[in-house]
């Protein structure tokens, strides 16, 4: 997690320099914290017409009135084309994107964990707003197909249960942030 906070920090030492172009973004997921995860993206406009964006996240969410827990992190390189004529970051957006998360899945009441891993691919169709040339509201929504793998490490843990990780999705969210 230091390396993940170290890597974000660089990246935004970095760009410092280019304040008056509002060319970087950071954000984080409005709907997040009642996932009881973090999340922190990062996006720089490579031209008018493109971004990059790279996000990570934290999570340690239980399902419903399940005795399940899942902790982990993922990581998600996310490519912008932006559609509209005002120049990236702002406006509509074609975004192809990778996830790739690695979660523990613990049940306490059976005294059994196991890993799961998942890769998923999605194409996202957005809408990020600059408003004041500082705050960013970005919103989009798309499909997602996300392999997986289990490994089970102490007991049998039954992760068919989980919804919503294997196969098709809709991957959809908002976010607020800061231009600079």
């Amino acid at each position: 997690m230091k390396k993940i906070a170290l890597l974000a920090f660089s990246m935004l030492i970095i760009s410092a320099g280019l304040f008056a172009q509002k060319m970087n973004t950071v954000k984080t997921d409005l709907f997040s914290p009642f996932l009881r995860t973090g999340v922190l993206k990062y996006e720089r406009a490579l031209n008018e017409n493109m971004s990059a964006q790279l996000g990570f996240f934290y999570t340690a969410y239980s399902p419903g009135d399940s005795d399940t827990k899942l902790n982990g992190i993922g990581i998600t390189p996310e490519f912008r084309y932006y559609l509209s004529s005002t120049p990236a970051p702002n406006g509509t957006y074609l975004a192809p994107n990778f996830r790739y998360m690695t979660l523990t899945v613990s049940d306490e009441l059976d005294d059994a964990e196991g890993t799961l891993t998942s890769l998923g691919f999605a194409i996202n169709l957005g809408k990020q707003t600059v408003l004041k040339d500082i705050i960013v509201i970005d919103a989009w929504v798309g499909p997602v197909y996300a392999f997986r793998s289990v490994s089970e490490s102490v007991g049998g843990v039954d992760l068919g249960q989980i919804s919503g990780v294997d196969g098709f999705g809709i991957r959809l969210g908002i976010a607020i942030g800061l231009a600079f």
